[in-house]
């Protein structure tokens, strides 16, 4: 019971990180621009000339990775080999 306890976590955590690189924020950080690859997060200087637009783009991508079922199956896989590792 505990080895299925054990691999369905691992599963769930793979899942969770395969989420989070292309629903959420890794998915978008970075782009490939001819030969140089640059960041698309938000500095010190977008954040002066327009801070809503930057906030809501940030937002929009919390907004996305939360909708996922693929987040909640994962979540629900956590809690399932929590509750599977107490009962054996």
């Amino acid at each position: 019971m505990h080895t299925v306890s054990d691999y369905l976590f691992i599963a769930s955590l793979l899942a969770l990180i395969l989420n989070f690189l292309f629903v959420g924020g890794g998915g978008r950080g970075v782009t490939y621009n001819g030969g140089s690859a640059e960041a698309h997060y938000a500095t010190d200087l977008q954040m002066q000339q327009d801070p809503g637009k930057v906030f809501k783009r940030q937002d929009s991508v919390i907004k996305r990775y939360f909708k996922s079922k693929l987040f909640w199956i994962a979540a629900a896989g956590i809690v399932i080999s929590v509750i599977l590792s107490e009962m054996g």
